[in-house]
């Protein structure tokens, strides 16, 4: 999954230390590179740099003109990471695991602009853009088409083309549309919309999805190879494999690297209707899944019926029975489809939660009963997007309006920004022309949003 480099034996034994307690389960390898010092010790890094590969130091093994040396010319995903310390071995293990998980940040954040595109990750000539934050739950995505229109109706100025937003804290986005950040958008669920601040001296460049995706072919091919490896790493010998798919760009991207893996003949995809879906995920899948030649399982949750029939309430933070209805819709998908050796395929990555951040790319579950491997743990939000567009696979629309995640209509995890592109795009109509019996519902939940009903999405499976 990754591997961390050590200058000498002592501070790779400190590493591996880190590693076993705070990432035990990731397969993570740990080398040494011998103990050489100085000019040798920058020729050994380079000798030995590949992609997904942290080069761990003290700040008496390189110096601020030898990290930027060797930052021009190391490879794509690959970091140097330097602990507060003189020497790797005299530091706590907590800050080793500290410097290695602000390079797992970088590895899957770096962000280069060349001529008039985003590169997203390392490139020779390209420049890395400005100001950019690096933080262990932070993300990156693709805002374009329509939701382009609603974020510089937000920022009070046209971006043209697409942008790229990252995530950051509280809320906070900067806006990149080019190597400087635009400005900064806040998300603030309290709010009815978000707030858009420009930043002065700044023009948007107009960037094309098309120019992106040919830009980053081979930095995907890259992400590709890498999490094929993991699956089939996990999975040999595998007779089922069960990618649970909601329409969002981490399952369906999951399900592609799936696909790859195994072949389709392999692969099952397994789509829970909880009757309060966006109608657009539904007819996603099913045109998707006819694409790739997968066989499609539908599952039933019944979200819908707890809401109307049983009297159930809105789903909250505090109390998510829909999450467990979900599961248990899955859980006997699986049961139906298991035969020999099964292995669970999810779209997990860092950048979603602290909490899914901190889960190994290979596990068992022990609520689904199965292993379960998360080839995408890498990856941002970004890098998701163009992976599926460069497959010749559209996103499902919800992300042309505006959304970041997707999922259920009267979700929680809905942010003020997604219900305005609701109501703008006509997805909101949509659903209470198709569902009328679902209009009180609606009329609730938006009412609850209005107050600041929301939270942290935890352990919410939601369609993303």
């Amino acid at each position: 999954m990754l591997r961390v480099v050590a200058r000498s034996r002592k501070d790779a034994k400190a590493a591996r230390a880190a590693l076993d307690k705070f990432m035990g389960g990731w397969g993570i390898e740990v080398e040494s590179l011998g103990g050489p010092r100085g000019g040798a010790l920058e020729e050994a890094i380079l000798e030995e740099a590949r992609p997904f590969t942290v080069f761990l130091m003290g700040r008496e093994d390189l110096g601020p003109d030898s990290i930027e040396s060797l930052e021009s010319q190391l490879p794509p995903f690959s970091e140097v990471a330097v602990v507060k310390g003189s020497r790797v071995r005299n530091v706590r293990i907590e800050t080793i695991y500290a410097s290695l998980n602000s390079a797992r940040a970088r590895l899957r954040l770096r962000t280069h602009w060349s001529g008039s595109t985003f590169i997203l990750s390392r490139q020779p000539g390209a420049v890395e853009v400005e100001h950019l934050p690096y933080s262990p739950q932070g993300d990156s995505f693709f805002v374009y088409g329509r939701g382009s229109k609603v974020l510089g109706m937000f920022m009070q100025r046209s971006v043209g083309g697409a942008a790229l937003l990252f995530k950051m804290y509280g809320g906070k986005h900067l806006v990149y549309a080019g190597p400087r950040p635009l400005g900064e958008l806040v998300i603030d669920n309290s709010k009815p919309l978000p707030q858009g601040k420009l930043y002065r001296g700044v023009k948007p460049v107009r960037v094309g999805l098309e120019t992106l995706v040919e830009a980053n072919r081979s930095i995907l091919a890259m992400l590709e190879h890498h999490s094929v490896g993991v699956l089939k790493r996990a999975g040999e010998d595998v007779d089922t494999v069960i990618v649970p798919w909601s329409g969002g760009k981490d399952s369906t991207a999951a399900l592609l690297v799936a696909v790859e893996a195994f072949g389709r003949e392999a692969v099952r995809a397994v789509y829970v209707d909880t009757g309060i879906d966006f109608i657009e995920n539904a007819e996603y899948v099913e045109k998707v899944a006819s694409s790739l030649g997968v066989d499609l399982v539908y599952a039933k949750a019944d979200v819908d019926d707890g809401l109307l029939i049983e009297g159930m309430p809105m789903p909250d933070p505090e109390y998510r029975w829909c999450t467990g209805r979900k599961l248990d819709a899955l859980r006997r998908a699986f049961q139906t489809l298991s035969s020999g050796k099964t292995i669970i395929v999810t779209g997990d990555r860092d950048g979603e939660s602290e909490k899914r951040g901190r889960r190994p790319p290979l596990r068992h579950d022990e609520k689904l009963g199965y292993p379960v491997a998360s080839p995408l743990k890498l990856w941002s939000g970004g890098h998701v997007q163009l992976y599926i567009l460069s497959k010749g696979i559209p996103l499902n629309p919800l992300y042309e309006a505006g959304f970041y995640r997707i999922g259920c209509y009267l979700c929680f995890a809905l942010r003020s920004w997604e219900i305005e592109v609701m109501k703008r795009n006509g997805i909101m109509d949509r659903i209470l022309r198709e569902r009328p019996g679902h209009k009180e519902l609606v009329e609730k939940f938006l009412e609850l949003k209005k107050k600041g009903f929301g939270g942290d999405l935890g352990a919410c499976i939601c369609g993303v």
